[in-house]
């Protein structure tokens, strides 16, 4: 990690910042305006300590600096903070031996890396997960930077990639994740009319900073336009090797009051499991909108 002011650096590519004594509590203009900055400057990943203190409401009016919260109209109402339907709480938290949270326990290695819901548009543009209690050991979660993997792509390679199409859909990370769940149902024929695939750019450039960035939720790419099977698949491979490789990724170890707010547009990010007969982990995520990856 490298320090500049009140921002820590938290990879060699300059991917990821913590920033330092920030409350939000206060949520002054100044703070607000330093944290957003700092989560673009640095690729889409801000990372804020010891706020186990705010309540919900602050919480939200935090993240509507970053873009517009989003409804979980899909969850168990029992899943939302009370008042607050847009704050979700993820993890395996239970009141009379039923869950409180949604939970959905993350395989071991290799890591899901992903940007959410690449196949439908609009897309998210981004999420924050706030920590309220967590195991002492697993449960981190990864992040990868795509931009600063872009940009340090020799010139030959982005020449070749930079116009190249891929095709997302549902239904391809559906099938992918009932190789490991055999129990995962196929999609109903509801939701793959619902989300038909969608054909995205492999190379996006980010509407707010104007930076290219590799677009590559590769559990979500059902094809690459114009290159066969095998092709397309060791193309991404490589691209996703290089992309979270250690000078692009950071893992992040909750402790209680953690918030960390993250880029979909530009920024991989995949979760790691924990011993959930051991110890409880508990999380609130808003997930919001905003302005949509140019090229789409």
């Amino acid at each position: 990690m490298t320090e500049t002011s009140r921002y820590t650096s938290l990879t060699p590519s300059g991917f990821g910042s913590e920033l330092g004594e920030v409350d939000l509590a206060r949520l002054d203009e100044a703070m607000v305006k330093e944290a957003v900055d700092a989560f673009h400057e640095a690729g889409g990943l801000v990372v804020l300590r010891n706020q186990g203190h705010i309540d919900p409401a602050r919480l939200r009016r935090f993240v509507t600096r970053f873009g517009t919260p989003e409804g979980n109209e899909k969850y168990d109402p029992a899943f939302l903070v009370s008042g607050f339907p847009d704050i979700l709480r993820i993890g395996n938290a239970k009141e009379n031996e039923k869950y409180t949270a949604l939970f959905i326990q993350a395989d071991p290695p290799p890591l899901l890396w992903h940007m959410d819901d690449s196949f439908r548009h609009p897309q998210p543009i981004g999420s924050c997960l706030f920590c309220v209690r967590t195991p002492p050991e697993g449960g981190e979660t990864g992040f990868a930077g795509m931009t600063a993997a872009y940009e340090d792509l020799p010139d030959d390679v982005k020449a070749r990639i930079d116009s190249i199409r891929t095709v997302h859909s549902y239904n391809h990370l559906n099938e992918l994740l009932r190789k490991k769940n055999p129990h995962r149902p196929p999609l109903s024929e509801a939701l793959r009319a619902q989300f038909p695939p969608i054909v995205r750019p492999l190379v996006a450039r980010h509407p707010e900073t104007g930076r290219k960035s590799l677009y590559l939720p590769l559990c979500h790419i059902e094809s690459v336009e114009g290159m066969s099977p095998a092709e397309g698949s060791a193309l991404l491979n490589d691209l996703q090797v290089h992309a979270t490789g250690e000078d692009y990724t950071y893992m992040h170890r909750w402790r209680p009051g953690d918030l960390v707010v993250w880029d979909n547009r530009c920024t991989l990010h995949a979760p790691t499991p924990f011993d959930d007969t051991r110890y409880e982990r508990l999380m609130y995520r808003l997930t919001f909108s905003g302005r949509q990856i140019a090229g789409f």
